[in-house]
């Protein structure tokens, strides 16, 4: 009964976030549903346990739903000829504000982790780079209405790639975890060839489902079952739901007829969900201490600095003119893809030293997007 009440609540809480959040414009509540870490930790053990560690176990399916839907999602608004226009000053801007991210992350994580405990840090240090990498590409459209202009495109253009290589570094963590010893108390058993040859078949699978026509029921449900399937599977083989369903859904969206009608759908319930995923990562963040306070200004203050440096370096070697000089400032909010690869790592390396880097990462996120929710404001006002 406590699961089932459980349920209905956080669902009514992300049903109507959506509507207060979204569907209003964010009078009522912070635009990017960040707030919503805090409603989590409410319901949390900390304060009201209704979301507390048992509860939290029986509703793991729902968990791995969440995650993969925001990956499925994603994966299907990456077509190829997005990598068409993956030209060379775009590349430049790409690695000024992702890859100089991802590498300054990489290192400072290397070389602080080990003060919290962590014996062998490497796929740790990955994972929060991949995380500080990450850019909200929804940041700038949902502060405007109608078409955005070219400058502010790029941004989102970016914020998009800088995504996709964000994915990648995650995808490395698990590589180097099956590799080498993890330096965390639960041991990483992900079998990275069973994981990719089921990728593969259930791939191929959906593939022949989609190849005959479908109606609009028969869509549904067919891909509310390739979510829930791959997410499952993706958990039973210790590996991230976020990143099997971003691959299906890539090779889904570019091979079959029905991308655009699929993306329209699970694009209904995309939201809400993501509600729901900041609930239940705002439940499992760990008591507040200083040590935690100060992982979080180091965090906050590191990835302004450089997404800000990152975007000046790019505004500052285009030729076109096409960047604004205070790009960096439309990197600044988290988005999505952040917050999903955040749950995915506390689930898949799960560990107290994990906790306590995540909670760290969401108490920072929930600055960066109240100052990127300002920034971005500032850019569209003095554009390029």
């Amino acid at each position: 009964m406590r699961v089932f009440l459980t349920l209905f609540t956080i669902l009514c809480a992300a049903l109507l976030g959506y509507h207060f959040v979204f569907r209003n414009r964010g009078r009522l509540f912070h635009l990017s549903g960040a707030a919503f870490l805090l409603v989590g930790y409410l319901l949390g053990p900390d304060v009201s346990a209704l979301l507390d560690e048992t509860t939290t176990t029986h509703l793991y399916p729902l968990m791995g739903l969440v995650t993969g839907w925001v990956g499925f999602t994603y994966g299907l608004q990456i077509d190829l000829s997005f990598f068409k226009r993956f030209t060379l000053p775009f590349a430049v801007s790409v690695a000024f504000d992702t890859g100089l991210t991802l590498l300054i992350f990489a290192a400072g994580a290397m070389l602080l982790l080990p003060y919290l405990g962590a014996v062998q840090s490497l796929s740790l240090a990955l994972i929060v780079s991949a995380i500080a990498a990450c850019s909200s590409q929804a940041a700038l459209a949902l502060t405007r209405e109608g078409k955005l202009p070219k400058n502010l495109s790029n941004i989102m253009r970016i914020a998009t790639a800088g995504s996709l290589g964000s994915l990648g570094v995650f995808a490395l963590a698990f590589l180097v975890a099956a590799a080498l010893p993890t330096g965390i108390a639960t041991p990483i058993e992900a079998d990275m060839t069973t994981i990719f040859g089921t990728t593969s078949a259930l791939v191929l699978l959906y593939i022949l489902f989609l190849s005959e026509k479908r109606g609009a029921e028969e869509l549904i449900l067919i891909v509310t079952g390739m979510v829930i399937l791959t997410s499952g599977l993706a958990v039973t083989h210790h590996f991230s739901p976020l990143l099997a369903n971003v691959v299906t859904a890539f090779f889904l969206g570019n091979t079959t007829r029905y991308r655009d009608r699929i993306l329209s759908m699970v694009m209904v319930l995309e939201k809400p969900l993501y509600l729901l995923l900041l609930m239940l990562l705002g439940a499992r963040t760990i008591a507040f201490t200083s040590t935690l306070f100060l992982a979080t200004a180091i965090y906050l203050s590191g990835r302004t600095l450089v997404k800000l440096a990152g975007g000046w370096m790019a505004s500052t070697l285009d030729e076109k003119g096409e960047m604004p000089r205070l790009a960096g400032t439309g990197f600044l909010e988290q988005g999505g893809i952040a917050m999903a690869i955040c749950f995915d790592a506390q689930h898949a390396f799960a560990d107290p030293i994990t906790h306590k880097v995540i909670t760290a990462i969401l108490l920072a996120t929930l600055a960066s997007d109240i100052l990127g929710r300002l920034s971005s404001a500032q850019l569209m006002e003095k554009g390029p």
